[in-house]
């Protein structure tokens, strides 16, 4: 069986193929934002938040691998079936 199929029958169980695992949300950045600057924060304008979170995406999307997490995860997981 191909991959594609295994996870096609996967599917068929109750496991949401959308659900989201983890999420950063702009209220992290913000909370970052003010730890780095403190009242300073206050001083930025909706550019300064935009450029920001625009910085931060990229800066995600050029470092996770997300593959080596889900193995992680995975190795993990296989251990505990295994007990």
């Amino acid at each position: 069986m191909q991959n594609n199929e295994i996870v096609t029958q996967l599917f068929k169980l109750t496991v949401n193929p959308s659900e989201i695992l983890y999420a950063i949300t702009m209220d992290t950045v913000l909370s970052a934002i003010a730890t780095r600057l403190g009242e300073e924060a206050l001083t930025l304008s909706l550019e300064d938040l935009s450029l920001a979170r625009d910085e931060v995406k990229v800066a995600i999307s050029h470092n996770l691998d997300e593959r080596d997490y889900i193995d992680m995860g995975l190795d993990a997981w296989e251990i505990t079936r295994s007990l």
